[in-house]
């Protein structure tokens, strides 16, 4: 099942391309969240709201993490940030949660989130 604008909800298990940045971005805007484009100065320049490629959760080391990708990146720059491989998520839902923070901070300012996690589902939370 992908984001569906009828229901509001996002399903974990879903694959895609972009479904997830999408969802998140879309929540965003759905709750009247501006999107800045806010320097973070831990991070390069080239890693910012308008270079969003991706948003994709993996497994590794025995749990899960998520991974934020960028594009138009310069060579020998690096194109992702996420959570910490070494310390894996031990739930789907634990590393996107962590990693949609991460996003919402990048691009807002503020880890707060536009939604909220009912098992492996994700629903909008109207403002």
């Amino acid at each position: 099942m992908a984001a569906t604008s009828s229901l509001n909800t996002l399903d974990l298990n879903a694959t895609g391309e972009r479904i997830m940045l999408d969802y998140i971005l879309d929540a965003l805007k759905t709750a009247n969240r501006a999107i800045y484009d806010i320097p973070q100065p831990f991070l390069p320049p080239h890693m910012n709201a308008q270079n969003l490629a991706d948003f994709r959760l993996q497994k590794m080391n025995g749990g899960w993490v998520a991974d934020i990708y960028f594009q138009n990146v310069p060579t020998g720059q690096p194109d992702a940030i996420g959570t910490r491989d070494a310390h894996p998520y031990k739930t789907k839902q634990e590393a996107f949660l962590a990693g949609a923070e991460m996003l919402c901070t990048l691009i807002t300012g503020t880890p707060e989130l536009p939604f909220t996690a009912l098992g492996d589902q994700i629903i909008g939370a109207p403002r």
